[in-house]
């Protein structure tokens, strides 16, 4: 079960500071009002609180039904973008590697990145060998609250976090002329590629480019790309893919562009909350 937890708050003048939004990377998000007192506010650390003991449960009871219910259909896992789907086969694989596996959550903190979305940040202790010892880790799991339920779009720990920052680069000379074909290719693959809508077409100044164009097909324009390039999407060959983001109103979600060279064709997957 969870222990106490705790609302950790930045107020000035009764405005909340918005956190960095991890599955953002770098994306900085603006102020946003929040009623620390409202019973919406108490309705959401309660949605996420649940989804953490239901998580850590699922978890425990290696029941990968439950699990999967509990994530958005794209995630931040890790800081790499995965569909619900793989995420439930990253788990199948991790039981199939650990016959036994414990884990329990403590010091938890909740930070709302905005009136829809919260951060839960904690302590993990794991056990895979029974008797054996813990491993502690500092985790995370960002939720996105939606008709009163609180789902998974991201998930890691710090370990893990610094690991993939000390190796990752990142795709350089990206503006709002350069083709598609030159982003996602061969040479690019593995690394991060990192613009957002409003940036690449300088607030509206400039005509929608080609990357433009593809950030518009999740559907808002406050979106953007944020990912590691891949390629053969689901097995697909000849496609390459990267993970990037959808905003809605104040809620920002992970979504997966897939790009097919051959056809030009551009999909966004996820871009429909």
């Amino acid at each position: 079960m969870l222990k106490p937890y705790h609302l950790r708050y930045f107020i000035s003048k009764g405005v909340v500071s918005c956190l960095t939004m991890l599955f953002l990377l770098s994306l900085n998000i603006c102020h946003a009002q929040i009623d620390i007192n409202s019973d919406e506010t108490s309705s959401n650390i309660k949605a996420c609180t649940e989804a953490l003991n239901s998580w850590t449960n699922a978890l425990n009871n290696r029941n990968t039904n439950r699990l999967s219910s509990l994530y958005n259909d794209i995630v931040l896992y890790y800081q790499s973008h995965y569909t619900k789907e793989q995420v439930s086969k990253s788990h199948n694989s991790f039981f199939k590697k650990n016959t036994y596996f414990q884990q329990r959550c403590e010091n938890i903190t909740v930070d709302f990145v905005n009136g829809c979305q919260a951060q839960l940040t904690f302590d993990k202790y794991v056990q895979t060998k029974k008797g054996g010892p813990e491993k502690k880790y500092k985790a995370y799991l960002h939720f996105i609250i939606n008709d009163g339920k609180a789902y998974i779009i991201g998930e890691s720990d710090a370990t893990t976090d610094d690991n993939i920052a000390k190796k990752r680069k990142t795709v350089a000379n990206v503006d709002n002329e350069t083709p598609l074909d030159a982003i996602f290719c061969n040479a690019n693959v593995g690394k991060v590629l990192e613009a957002s809508y409003w940036d690449l077409v300088e607030l509206g100044e400039k005509e929608d480019g080609p990357l433009a164009k593809m950030i518009l097909t999740c559907g808002f324009p406050r979106g953007g790309i944020n990912g590691v390039i891949h390629k053969d999407y689901n097995g697909t060959k000849g496609t390459f893919y990267c993970g990037g983001y959808a905003a809605g109103g104040e809620c920002y979600w992970p979504v997966i562009f897939v790009y097919t060279p051959a056809t030009k064709e551009i999909t966004c997957i996820g871009g429909e909350e």
